[in-house]
């Protein structure tokens, strides 16, 4: 094998050891979630974490076991979600990509080497060898600047996870809600069975001793058992609200046998901002990816513009060659990519057209985020007043109804079917009673998520006291809630 000249050898070795040595100091980036984290500064309460080893997985493992033993509310729920939902962990190795992104930015591209052997067809009768080594000059000048793309890059690869994020504590808590609030109508329902079963069996009694004919069994009968369908509908969807809630926190096995807390009563206030619009768009992260998307297409159409009359590539190197008669030729040697054919009139279109793209696109998603906030807003003051109306007006007049009804009952003037009757109104309103407080939850957080940020903590609502038991004589047959003694 034949070996460069010394010349060629004091002039290569240092582009090679300086190629190296930028190459070197190129470091990677800490893989951590510490900067998702800044992103969610409105959210100090979450911790994020993205395992990407045995022991950093069983680490959160632990810490999903240790919330696992509360009550599962809100906030311990989406703080699980955060942890252990595996497509969040997806969607964090997008930083993954961006800082390998990052890592190639900071490199030089590798130098060529060229090398060529020929053989003349007389004397001298030695072989011809040449050899040139060269680097793009071009891809060097444009380093500082693919750097300083590939960290905008990254900063929106953390903005898109820290925007998951908000999106997936969302649906958490919406999903809470809907747990609670059926674990709550199975309780009424169950009351709801028993009072239906009492009902059949004075029916019962009273058609076996000839008070009430066959056809009125038969439709006290149906009731009851329409209650059960009810109530098993209810534990149904019961069981699929527990099963939605295991998928989006990450849940398998054993995790799968947490404890639901009760669902919250309505606040005292909302303490929704007076300017929602304004607030969702300084804090949506999906708009704030948007607005780079428009400076990084600019970048690149004012590049273009500026360097459209540049050579396409400016390849520098060394270049050597030895003669069959023994001469050596060596001299640095340049090529040069002439903008002669194409000066960039197409790649100068298209990049103006990604320009007007990317604002057209962050336009279209600030109107659509406004008015997101908008409905947002006016859907939960309406989940707030319908939560009210059932409270205030709908709940005590019912169950001032159920009371006058056994009073009446006491004194005669009522059937049993008629006290009974009034008592199922009642826990059917209860029942509407829940599902309003459900939707205002679920209310909220489709607000938080409309604002980008977490609404300031509700004050606790007075607490509504529960319906007591009625002093007055009930029928026989114990009929849930009704006292039977006077």
């Amino acid at each position: 094998m034949r070996s460069f000249p010394p010349t060629v050898r004091l002039v290569a070795a240092p582009v090679i050891a300086a190629t190296l040595l930028i190459a070197g100091c190129a470091t990677r980036p800490a893989a951590t979630p510490a900067a998702v984290q800044h992103q969610l500064r409105d959210r100090p309460d979450l911790q994020l974490a993205w395992p990407q080893t045995d022991d950093a997985r069983a680490e959160v493992d632990r810490t999903v076991t240790a919330l696992l033993t509360r009550d599962l509310d809100t906030d311990t729920a989406a703080q699980i979600a955060v942890l252990n939902n595996r497509t969040l962990r997806a969607t964090f190795e997008e930083l993954g990509f961006s800082q390998a992104e990052v890592l190639a930015a900071g490199r030089l591209r590798n130098p060529t080497l060229f090398a060529s052997v020929r053989w003349p067809d007389r004397s001298p009768g030695g072989p011809d060898t040449e050899f040139s080594l060269g680097a793009d000059l071009l891809d060097a000048t444009l380093l500082p600047l693919r750097k300083k793309i590939a960290a905008i890059e990254l900063t929106q690869a953390e903005r898109r996870v820290a925007h998951e994020v908000l999106q997936l504590i969302a649906e958490v808590k919406t999903a809470v809600a809907n747990a609670q609030a059926e674990a709550e109508l199975r309780s009424r329902l169950t009351v709801l069975v028993d009072t239906a079963d009492a009902t059949a069996d004075l029916a019962r009694r009273q058609y076996d001793a000839g008070n009430i004919n066959r056809l009125e069994l038969l439709v006290r009968q149906s009731t009851a058992q329409d209650a059960r369908l009810d109530l098993a509908r209810s534990e149904a969807r019961l069981v699929a609200d527990r099963e939605a809630l295991n998928r989006l926190l990450g849940l398998w096995g054993p995790q799968t046998s947490w404890k639901l807390a009760a669902l919250p009563p309505l606040p005292a206030d909302d303490n929704v901002p007076a300017d929602v619009e304004a607030v969702a768009i300084a804090h949506r992260l999906d708009l704030a990816v948007a607005k780079q998307r428009i400076a990084l297409a600019q970048k690149a159409y004012d590049l273009k513009r500026r360097t459209r009359w540049f050579p396409g590539s400016i390849n520098l190197g060394i270049d050597t060659e030895h003669s069959p008669d023994g001469q050596n030729v060596t001299g640095p040697n340049i090529a040069l990519g002439l903008p002669i054919f194409d000066q960039g009139q197409s790649e100068l279109a298209r990049l103006s057209a990604g320009v007007r793209q990317a604002q057209a696109r962050y336009d279209a998603l600030a109107t659509d985020i406004r008015s997101e906030a908008r409905q947002a807003r006016d859907t939960l003051a309406a989940a707030r007043a319908a939560a009210l109306v059932f409270q205030q007006t709908i709940l005590p007049q019912n169950r001032l109804l159920l009371r006058e009804t056994l009073l009446a009952y006491n004194a005669m003037q009522k059937s049993p079917y008629e006290l009974i009757a009034a008592k199922e109104h009642e826990l059917n309103i209860e029942r509407s009673s829940i599902e309003a407080v459900r939707d205002y939850w679920s209310a909220r957080a489709e607000l938080e998520r409309a604002l980008g940020v977490p609404l300031a903590a509700p004050s606790p609502a007075p607490v509504t006291p529960a319906a007591a038991p009625i002093p007055a004589t009930a029928p026989s047959g114990n009929m849930p809630g009704m006292s039977a003694h006077p």
